[in-house]
Parts: structure tokens; sequence; C-alpha cells
């Protein structure tokens, strides 16, 4: 029975439908009433020896389509090509066009595309759209997400969507699995995972099972229970967060390199942030401290400029990685975590490479958050020499941020812009405040641990010479730092 969602929401798309299933109708009831009077003139005296239908066109008999045993995995039978139609021509196996077109990626402006409730022309109906959609180059991730969307809205039981999507080969089952079950929840996450685990091979039930569990998570994160920085990103992007000019802007790239080593030129200062490595396992403070850094930056660094205004060397902006599908969420809550580890993990390499194994081993060890300033719009030093400003606020106390946010997060003297004493002023503004010792803290072993590092040479050319001046010059900020002086020239 159709519910009053059905009649509103199926427009000329469900007429159509109905039209074509109307027009079946009509054909079959015409061709009756002509077999009726050719056998009525076949008694009157007319040739009885004639068959009904023998001057019609053959039609072709009708072959049902191969299925894998309710055990096999679909990518693990050879009847990959006959499954996305159930039933088919019996030409039609050997290449012919599909029967049945789909309509859902044809007009995205038409109103939503409703599916049938019969099991059967579910399958074939879903299996059709999905073929479309390869035809039309249309991402599995993008086709899967807007076919798990049209399921819901035409109240298909989960269950026999799941199956439809697998028996149609619309995507890997555990992605399947993870979206259906991403956008229906907790109520539906059993029924979902045990049709997959009947359509798959008894091996993957660990995958199945897995993506069923993603699938509430990010159905959480999606609903704004979530309970931190993600690990399922599926837009990954940098969020800008500038002392002046432009307002608050999200920036997407195919490529996830280009977010943190080519950003958007021309601010003055860029400060990278990055989450410390398994921050979901940290212990509570850590996660505290996390949690109201991002609070502050979303709260104080944001500022109501034009959206549309460019980027000016005279601003500092902060830059965090994060998943565009949860805006709207808190910061915190849209952290890409698997990004910002992967920005860490890169920083890392290049310091033990330039020789400064001290502070990597924070970076790698220590709870975090970090920061990373830089002159240009890109995190990695990429030489020996290049200027960089590193926070590591691991331990430092709650109450501290704010003075942190607040001493990055200044626009830069015009005497400033585009030099490292532009990075040595963030790091003066900062000289009282401490952090507490850190068992896994860098290199230094004093009462009161330093967590601010200035790196960079401009006149050294050497890799050796390179490393060598920026330790000298941490020595040096190091015993001005304790002696609460000036650090030195």
């Amino acid at each position: 029975m159709e519910t009053p969602l059905h009649h509103s929401l199926a427009g000329p798309v469900r007429w159509l439908r109905r039209y074509r299933a109307a027009g079946r109708a009509r054909s079959v009831a015409a061709c009756g009433v002509l077999g009726l009077a050719v056998s009525l003139a076949g008694c009157a005296g007319t040739r009885p020896n004639l068959s009904v239908g023998t001057a019609s066109e053959r039609v072709p008999p009708v072959a049902r389509a191969a299925e894998p045993p309710r055990w096999q995995g679909i990518d693990e039978t050879v009847a990959d090509d006959a499954r996305p139609s159930t039933l088919l021509a019996a030409d039609a196996l050997a290449g012919a066009a599909r029967p049945a077109e789909g309509i859902l990626f044809n007009d995205p402006g038409a109103p939503p595309v409703l599916f049938s409730q019969d099991p059967e022309i579910l399958r074939a109906e879903v299996a059709a759209e999905c073929l479309s959609a390869r035809s039309m180059s249309i991402s599995a991730r993008d086709g899967l997400d807007a076919l798990v969307a049209s399921l819901y809205s035409s109240v298909i039981d989960p269950a026999e969507g799941t199956e439809a999507l697998i028996l149609g080969n619309c995507a890997p089952p555990v992605d399947i699995v993870r979206e259906m079950v991403a956008k229906g929840g907790e109520q539906v996450q059993g029924s979902i995972a045990e049709r997959a685990l009947a359509l798959s091979a008894p091996r993957a039930l660990r995958a199945i099972e897995t993506a069923a569990a993603d699938g509430l998570t990010r159905h959480r994160e999606l609903s704004g229970s979530g309970s931190g920085p993600t690990r399922l990103a599926r837009d990954h992007a940098m969020a800008y967060f500038p002392s002046a000019g432009s307002a608050v802007r999200i920036e997407s790239s195919s490529g996830l390199d280009r977010l943190y080593r080519r950003a958007v030129s021309g601010f003055g200062v860029y400060t990278f942030v990055m989450v410390g490595p398994n921050v979901e396992r940290l212990a509570q403070t850590d996660q505290a401290r996390h949690q109201e850094l991002f609070r502050l930056v979303e709260t104080y660094a944001a500022v109501g400029g034009d959206a549309e205004a460019g980027p000016r060397p005279d601003a500092h902006v902060f830059l965090i990685p994060v998943d565009a599908e949860l805006g709207g969420m808190p910061l915190f809550n849209q952290v890409a975590a698997d990004l910002s580890d992967r920005m860490r993990r890169q920083l890392i390499e290049e310091l033990r490479g330039q020789g400064e194994a001290g502070l990597a081993t924070r970076l790698q060890k220590g709870a975090g958050p970090f920061l990373v300033a830089a002159l240009e719009p890109n995190l990695l030093p990429g030489r020996v020499g290049a200027f960089r400003l590193v926070a590591d606020l691991s331990g430092l106390g709650i109450e501290h941020l704010y003075t942190v946010v607040d001493a990055f997060d200044r626009d830069i003297g015009p005497e400033l812009a585009g030099r490292p004493e532009s990075l040595a002023a963030i790091r003066d503004r900062l000289r009282d405040v401490r952090a507490p010792q850190s068992s896994n803290a860098g290199t230094v072993a004093t009462s009161e641990s330093v967590w601010l590092f200035l790196l960079g040479d401009p006149g050294e050319s050497g890799a050796g010479a390179g490393a060598g001046a920026a330790i000298g010059r941490l020595m040096l900020g190091v015993a001005d730092l304790l002696k609460n002086k000036p650090p030195s020239a």
C-alpha cells in the first residue's frame, strides 16, 4: 500500500513508471481480444490450422539471470554481467542493451525517484540505475549516496535495498553496508548486516561487521552526536580561519597533499593545526585540551569579513584538516583525524631528515595538539633552513589556550610581513606561558619544559650546518626562556 509520501514525492517520474506499466496491461488486453476473435473466426470456417501469432514478430524467450549461491560474494562469480537485471531476454545475456533504463541520474532537477516495493522489480530498477551511473562515469561513491537516499525516501525495507544494491553490483558490499547503516541508523544495522552476510562468502564476516559498525559511527557523526574527530572522512578539506579579511572558508582538492603543501596563497603566516596520535584514545584531560583549542579557534579566530574577499598579506590564518560533509557540527567533531595524522607523519619524516630528531619524537609521542606556523602556504619545510615555529601543546593547561590562540591570531605589521620576525613575534608573546614536564617530551631536561621551537636560518646552505644552527638557536631560546629574558638575537 502506498503512503501519501509516495504520491507527494513521486511526481512525473512515478507517473512515467505507472504509464509504462499501464501500457503493458493495455497491450495484454488487446492481444487477448485479438486472440478470441481469431479463434471464433476459425470456428466459422476460416483456416482452423492457423496458429495465433504466426504472422506476428517472434517473441524472444525469457531467461532468468544467473544468481550466485547465497554464500558466494558478488566478486567471486562469473555471472557479474548477468546479475544487474533480474529478468533478461535470452539474447540480452550475449551483450545486447539492457531492457530497463535508469532515470535517477539522467535529470538532476527531476523529483526524487521512488522505487517499487516489489523485491524483483526493485532489483531490476536498482540494477538499471547502477548501470546508468556507470555509463555516465558517476563515481561509485556519489552514485551509492544518491541510490541509498532514494531507497530510504521510497520507504524500501533496508535489507531488501541492501540486497538490490549488492546484486546490482552497485559498489563493494562493505561500502553498501556502511552507507545503508550510515543513513539508517542503529535500528537497521542488524538486518542490513545479516542480509549482506547471506549474499557473501563466510570469510567476509569480519569486514561486513566492521563496515556496519563504521556506518553506525558515521550515522552518529552526521546526526551531531559524534564524540570527536572523525576517521571516516569522505570529503577531506582544509578549513581556513583568518585573522582579517576574508571570512572562514573551506578548500577542497582532488589530491590530499595539495591541501597542506599548496594551500591558498596570499596570507602572511600559515598555522597548521594537527591533533595528537590516536586522539580518540587519549586521556580525558588531553581530549579536553583538544576540544577547548578548537572551540577557541572556531569562536575567536573566525572573522565576519566578506566571504569573497581574498587573502591579505597582513593576516594570519589557522588551517585545520576537516571533513566537509560534517559542516555545521562543532569544529572539534569536523576534524579529519586521518588527514591530520598524514600531515603529522610527513612532518616527522622531514624533521628527522633535517637532524631534528628530538622535535620529531615530540610530534610522534606527544599527546598534542600541535601548531606549526610557516611563512609560505606549505606545512613541510622542504629544505634545511626554512623557518617554522612549532608549538607542542602536550600537557599545556587548558587555562593557557586562550593566550596561545590570541598570540597566533593577530594581524601582521607591514614591517614584518613575509619575514621570519613575524614568527619570532608570536614566540615572544608566549614567553611567560609554561608547560609541565612531559615524560614523552623532547631533548632538554628542565623543570619547565620548552614547548615552542623556532627553526630556520637563511644564512646556512648545508644540511649539517643548517641543523646545527637550528639546534644552537634552540638552546639559546631555552636558556633565555628559563631566565625569563627576551630571546637572544
